[in-house]
C-alpha cells in the first residue's frame, strides 16, 4: 500500500475547514496522512483543526510563526522534506472530497511509470457555498500536452495528486515572478513529465457568493470579461509565466517542447505575431478563450 500525503494550507477558514477535514478522513483509501499548515489564522481555524487532531492520529498541524500569504504557505508545505510519501495530494480548506477521490487517483497513477514525473487531475462539481451542486466541470483530454499548458491550467489543484518525481520538480524549480501555483505547476510537470486528466467527478468545488470567475459565466459574460481583460492588461500574467518557463526550465525541455516555447517567447515582430496567432494546434479548451487568446497575439498584447 502506497502512502499518500495530503497537503492543506489554511488561513481563517473556520467556517468550512471542518467539513473538508471530515471528507479527507473518510476516504476509502487507507494510507493517508493529512498535513495542515496554518498561516497565522486570526479566527478559530487552529482550534477546529486541533479538535480533529485529537480524534485522528494521522492529522499533523504545522503552526506558522509568520504569515506567508499566497503562494508562500503552499510552498512552505511542499518544501518540507520531512513530509515523505509515494503520492502527494493538494487540498483547499473550503472544498469537499468524495470518499473515493484518493483511491481513484492512486489507481490511475499506479498505471504510470513511477520514474517519470506525473500529475493527475480529476473532474469536479461546482457548488454554491452550501455545497448545492450547480454544474460539472467541462470534460478535458486524458493527456494534456506542454503546449496546452502554456495558456491554461491543466486542472484544479484541489483535484491534483502527484507522484514522487513530480514533487521533486515542484520542490526544485520555482517561478521567479509568477505567483499562481496552478499556472506554474501545469507547464512544469507537462514539460518535464506528463499530465493525465480523469473526467471522473471526485470533489465538490465550493464557490462563494462573492466570487465570480469565468467558470461561473455564460458566453456573454465571458466575452464581457475578456473585453475587460483586453482593456486592463489581464493577459500580462501570461507574459510573466512564459518568461519564467524560459528562464527556469527552458534548457531542460525536450527539443519539441523547446520549439513550441520559442514560438510564444519570440520578440514581437509581424511574422512572429502571425506565427503565434496561426499556431496550428489548440491552446485553450474553450473556443471563446481560444479566440480571445489569438486576438491578443494579433493586437500585439501578448
Amino acid at each position: 500500500m502506497k502512502k499518500v500525503a495530503v497537503l492543506l494550507a489554511s488561513y481563517n477558514g473556520e467556517r468550512y475547514i471542518g467539513r473538508q477535514i471530515e471528507s479527507i478522513m473518510r476516504q476509502t483509501y487507507p494510507d493517508i496522512e493529512l498535513y495542515i499548515r496554518d498561516d497565522c489564522s486570526t479566527d478559530g481555524t487552529v482550534e477546529v483543526i486541533k479538535s480533529y487532531k485529537e480524534k485522528y492520529d494521522n492529522i499533523h498541524l504545522i503552526e506558522s510563526k509568520e504569515n506567508l500569504g499566497y503562494p508562500g504557505c503552499f510552498y512552505a508545505l511542499t518544501d518540507d522534506t520531512s513530509i515523505q510519501a509515494d503520492y502527494y495530494a493538494f487540498a483547499d480548506q473550503d472544498d469537499y472530497w468524495l470518499k473515493n477521490k484518493i483511491a481513484r487517483a492512486v489507481s490511475v497513477l499506479e498505471k504510470q511509470d513511477d520514474k517519470v514525473a506525473c500529475s493527475y487531475y480529476s473532474g469536479y462539481m461546482m457548488c454554491k457555498s452550501n455545497l448545492k451542486a450547480q454544474k460539472k466541470s467541462r470534460p478535458r483530454k486524458q493527456r494534456i500536452s506542454f503546449a496546452e499548458s502554456l495558456f491554461e491550467v491543466c486542472g484544479m489543484e484541489f483535484t491534483q495528486v502527484v507522484n514522487g518525481e513530480a514533487m521533486k520538480l515542484i520542490r526544485t524549480y520555482k517561478p521567479k515572478k509568477a505567483s499562481a501555483r496552478g499556472t506554474w505547476m501545469s507547464p512544469l510537470i507537462s514539460g518535464m513529465g506528463k499530465v493525465v486528466y480523469d473526467n471522473y467527478c471526485s470533489a465538490y468545488y465550493r464557490r462563494h457568493e462573492s466570487a465570480v470567475t469565468n467558470s461561473d459565466m455564460g458566453p456573454l459574460g465571458i466575452w464581457i470579461w475578456r473585453i475587460k481583460e483586453f482593456l486592463f492588461g489581464g493577459f500580462d500574467e501570461y507574459k510573466i509565466l512564459l518568461e519564467d518557463i524560459e528562464e527556469v526550465i527552458g534548457s531542460r525541455l525536450s527539443a519539441k517542447d523547446a520549439k513550441v516555447l520559442s514560438v510564444f517567447t519570440a520578440k514581437k515582430t509581424v511574422p512572429n505575431q502571425l506565427m503565434k496567432a496561426l499556431y496550428p494546434k489548440r491552446l485553450r479548451s474553450r473556443w471563446i478563450d481560444e479566440i480571445a487568446l489569438r486576438s491578443m497575439f494579433l493586437i500585439w498584447r501578448l
